[in-house]
This record gives structure tokens, C-alpha cells and sequence, in this order.
């Protein structure tokens, strides 16, 4: 049987990723790899809107989480967490392990920070160096609006803004030099719709300067390594990288980089959304200004949740269930790919099968899930 992965990642991969992934390996010290190396760079600022260049390093996401609290945080640093779920709470964890003090800030799962509480707690701890946010928490579907949090922060003393985009930057805007980012963390097998096993670090002038002021407590995740063959004329990575991913990352960053690509993943999130709702499922994030363009979090309002996933699973449709206290109680199903109008009727089609005593016939809940597709 076919499976249809909705996984929030690993995502699906393009057959073109894939063949592009096969091609035989190169050595990573030699003009080729410089090449390739360079336009993904020239690539990854395109998306960024950058003109500063990104560290990639073979790692998970949570290995650039590391990266960045090993080279910004120690005994000698206070930091602000905010968080609003399960990666919020890895982030603080990571950062923790430094003997950094945490601040914890903590906003209800299912609901999305609002500037007014980050800009709070800056004023409160003014001896605070770090603040640390999630772009998209993944375990409830959630989208903070990063540009405004930062927006609303005071000017004076403003702490370095160290950013969880692991599953955002790709399938939503993250624009880190004009927002106000110091440093920004994301990983290649979610938004970036390539195969597990790469780390992204992109770093502020700010963040570089005080990057070389400090001791990092790593070796393999210490960014002034990095830069020095980074910032090289012909660029490399300091430790044997994962030369077929990279393959993969270039030929993916093609298609996230055509027109309207943000636009078809709020679409598509909109229209799903719509769908599982006239469902008679009941969507975690309420309000629809703070829900992911990339993940949709939803249980049912009266049966038992997990024996949907366990149907859903049965026909070959492959979501994620939910982490931390709504372990059992959710579905995810993530939309970080190509997904059009084909997908959406798939997945509420699939939904729709499990569910066996709907209480909306097809054509009432797939009519309202096209409504909200062809809205612009």
C-alpha cells in the first residue's frame, strides 16, 4: 500500500529532489562543492532577504538549537524564554544546559504570544542578554508573528533575539535582518522540504560581533570555526558534510523561491483548516491570525481521537499525534509541501472515511474547504 506522509517532518520530497540526491558524490575540499556550496548560499539569502550568509553543518534541528545556545549562552547570561509548547520548552531545556539563568515566560498551547507579553518581560529583566521565541511550534500548530514581537520590544538594553525557525523558515516569511533577528535556527526536513540531516544557522552583525567576544562551549557547533571557511572565497564546511543533502537543499530552494509559494501554503492551510472544522473536528488554534501555514492540530469533539489516526493510518494517510500533554488527545497534519487542491481533497476525503458517521455530507464539508482555497 502507498503511504501519504503528513507528517510536520520528515515532509514529502519531490521525485526532483530525490534524483537530484542520487547524483554521484564529489569531494568536499574541491571548485565543485565551493560551487554548489555558493549557490545555495546565493539562494538561501534570496528566501532569507539576507545579504549576510547562512551556516549549514550536518545536524537536526535541535543541533541548531544547540548551536546557538552554545555560542550566546553560559553562567554569565539571563534569558527570557517564551514559549507556547513542547519546542518552545527544548529550546529553554537546550539553553538551560549552559547554566544560563532562564526567565521562563510561558503563553497556553493553542495560543499564539502576543508582542505586549515578550515586550513585558524585556522591561522587567532590563539585565536579560538573550530572548528566545519560536517562529512555529510545531506540537500545536501554532504561528507567532516574529516581526511584531520584535517590533514592540524596547530599544534600550534589547537582549539578543535568538530565533526557533525550524519549521518555519521555507513555508512562511522569515526575514531575520529586517525584522530585527540576531540569530535564526531551522534544519533542512521541514519548510526546506529536504530529506533529514542538515542545520542552519543565519547570524546578525550583531550576533557575529558578539559571537567574538565569547567562549563557546563546543567544538563541533562553534560558529568562529565555521566562519573561517565560510566567509573564504572558495567556501567549505569545516567537517565532511553530508554532500548529497546539499544536492537535495539546492534543488529545493528552486521551487520555494517561485512566485506565490507563501501564498499556496496559506491557501492550503486555510482550506484544510475549513475542511477538518465542517467536519465536526475541533481545531486547536482558535484563532485563526496565529495558525501555522505549515501544521494544523485538531481532535474531535466527542470520540476517541486516536482511533481516527489509527484509521487514517490504516487506508495509508500518516499524520503525527500530539506531543506533551495532548499526547493521545490531537492530530497533526502538516502542509509544508506542494500541497494543492488534489492533496486537501485527499486528506479530507481520508478523514471523511475514518470518521464513518459523518455529520456533514462530502459535498457540504469539501464545498466549504474550496470556498476558502479559491479566497485570495
Amino acid at each position: 500500500m502507498n503511504k501519504y506522509l503528513m507528517t510536520p517532518g520528515p515532509v514529502p520530497v519531490s521525485t526532483e529532489v530525490s534524483l537530484k540526491e542520487a547524483r554521484p558524490l564529489i569531494g568536499h575540499r574541491g571548485s565543485e562543492f565551493s560551487e554548489l556550496f555558493s549557490n545555495i548560499e546565493a539562494k538561501l539569502s534570496r528566501l532569507l532577504e539576507s545579504g549576510g550568509k547562512t551556516v549549514i553543518f550536518p545536524a537536526s534541528g535541535t543541533g541548531a538549537l544547540e548551536c546557538l545556545a552554545a555560542n550566546f549562552t553560559g553562567p554569565d547570561t539571563k534569558v527570557i524564554s517564551v514559549s507556547c509548547g513542547v519546542f518552545g520548552d527544548r529550546f529553554r531545556e537546550i539553553t538551560a544546559l549552559t547554566g544560563a539563568e532562564i526567565i521562563n515566560v510561558d503563553v497556553t498551547p493553542g495560543e499564539g504570544v502576543s508582542p505586549s507579553v515578550a515586550a513585558r518581560a524585556v522591561e522587567e529583566n532590563p539585565d536579560a542578554g538573550v530572548l528566545l521565541l519560536t517562529q512555529n511550534e510545531t506540537s500545536t500548530g501554532v504561528f507567532n508573528h516574529i516581526d511584531e514581537i520584535i517590533s514592540a520590544l524596547p530599544e534600550k538594553n534589547r537582549p539578543l533575539v535568538l530565533v526557533d525557525g525550524v519549521s518555519s523558515v521555507g513555508a512562511m516569511p522569515c526575514f531575520p535582518e529586517r525584522w530585527g533577528i540576531d540569530a535564526l535556527a531551522t534544519a533542512s526536513q521541514k519548510g526546506l522540504l529536504t530529506p533529514p540531516g542538515l542545520a542552519l544557522v543565519w547570524l546578525s552583525e550583531r550576533a557575529w560581533k558578539t559571537a567574538e567576544t565569547r567562549k563557546c562551549g563546543s567544538y563541533y557547533f562553534d560558529l568562529m570555526r565555521q566562519k573561517k571557511v565560510l566567509y573564504k572565497d572558495a567556501p567549505e564546511n569545516p567537517y565532511t558534510p553530508p554532500v548529497t543533502l546539499y544536492y537535495a537543499l539546492d534543488a529545493a530552494l528552486d521551487g520555494i523561491l517561485e512566485d506565490g509559494w507563501f501564498d499556496l501554503r496559506r491557501r492550503a492551510a486555510r482550506a484544510l483548516a475549513t475542511g477538518i472544522e465542517s467536519l465536526g473536528f475541533d481545531l486547536l488554534v482558535r484563532d485563526e491570525y496565529y495558525r501555522s501555514p505549515g501544521v494544523t492540530a485538531f481532535s474531535l469533539k466527542s470520540g476517541d481521537t486516536p482511533a481516527i489516526s489509527k484509521a487514517l493510518k490504516s487506508i495509508g494517510v500518516e499524520p503525527a499525534g500530539g506531543q506533551g500533554q495532548f499526547k493521545g488527545k490531537l492530530i497533526r497534519m502538516s502542509h509544508y509541501h506542494d500541497v494543492r487542491w488534489p492533496e486537501i481533497s485527499l486528506a479530507l476525503g481520508s478523514l471523511y472515511a475514518a470518521l464513518g458517521d459523518a455529520r456533514q455530507s462530502a459535498g457540504d464539508f469539501m464545498a466549504a474547504a474550496f470556498g476558502r482555497w479559491e479566497e485570495r
